[in-house]
Order: C-alpha cells, then structure tokens, then sequence
C-alpha cells in the first residue's frame, strides 16, 4: 500500500508542476495575442481563445434573498433538517506539509 502512496504523491507533484507551467504557458500565449490583436489562433496542436465572462451585481433585493437562503441552508444544515438522497464516497490524498 505505501508504494501506491508513494506515487500517488508523485502524481500529484507532477499534476502541480504542470499545473503552475500551464499557467505560464497561458500568460504567455495571452499577452502574444494581446500584442498580435487576435483573440483566437488556430493550429494542428488545437485552439486557443480568449474567453469573456461577465460579472454580474445584482439589485440588493436579490443579494438579500441570496443571504437569508444561505442561512436558512445553513440553519436546516446545523439542525439536520434534511435528507441524504445519495452517498459519494472517493479517496482523498493529502501531499506531507513538508513539501509546501
């Protein structure tokens, strides 16, 4: 078992690596878009874009009804008023703190 650990953790430090280099990568290609004014490139490896999202503020009316459906979630949670319709279960791995 601890040689499935072992790579687990391997894997995982390998999943960030890549992670933090995909984010450069992606900076990378943004800001050589941003000066070329293009906004998609197409290639035989695949497609970037630069995709747009909206921020959206709402009235406080609704902001309102948001919060007090947060609490009363939060309340049904805290007195257990609810039902479990289904169970996920999954493995968690957490890295040694060492290594952060």
């Amino acid at each position: 078992m601890e040689g499935f650990i072992k790579e687990l953790q391997q894997i995982k430090e390998q999943q960030k690596e890549l992670a933090d280099r995909e984010s450069l990568v992606k900076a990378w290609l943004k800001k050589a878009m941003e000066e070329e004014g293009i906004d998609k490139q197409e290639t035989d490896y695949g497609t970037v874009y630069v995709q747009r999202r909206s921020q959206k503020e709402y009235s406080p009316a609704i902001m309102a009804m948001e919060t007090q459906l947060k609490e009363a979630k939060k309340l049904a949670d805290d007195l257990g008023d609810y039902t479990i319709v289904s169970t996920k279960e999954s493995l968690v791995f957490n890295l040694p703190k060492e290594l952060f």
